[in-house]
């Protein structure tokens, strides 16, 4: 049996943007669009994670664009602030059952505070099949 690694780091992903609250929410949709990601985190000057934007929230500032006349907005104004996170050396069975047990779709993950990428879904599917097929018992 080969050594598996279960830390989070080993699993995650770093495509994620970095935003910043004072963006402008239309600049946010063709970052989004162009690189087709699903959303970024939003950090302050220090780097520090402050909140989320997800394409979900691009979607709402895209229809009242409609009924307003135009895209308004900052990344400030639709970001989520209320952020659940995990670490890049959390264990990806743990991570696995916080997604079993909540509705989020994807985790930034952190090191020493700071965003170094994101864990979704599909990514602690794969890393359960990585490891099962290593022989290690999940």
């Amino acid at each position: 049996m080969s050594k598996i690694s279960l830390s989070v780091r080993h699993y995650m992903s770093n495509r994620l943007a970095t935003l910043h609250e004072n963006q402008d929410i239309r600049e946010v949709v063709t970052i989004f669009t162009e690189r087709n990601l699903f959303g970024g985190a939003v950090v302050d000057n220090l780097g520090n994670l402050v909140g989320i934007l997800s394409v979900t929230d691009c979607i709402d500032a895209a229809l009242r664009a409609g009924y307003h006349s135009g895209w308004r907005g900052t990344v400030g104004e639709r970001m989520s602030r209320d952020i659940r996170t995990v670490d890049a050396e959390d264990n990806i069975l743990d991570v696995a059952k916080m997604f079993m047990d909540d509705h989020y779709r994807r985790y930034p993950v952190l090191d020493d505070n700071r965003v170094v990428g994101v864990v979704t879904r599909l990514d602690v599917l794969k890393a359960l099949c990585k490891i099962r097929e290593s022989g290690f018992a999940v």
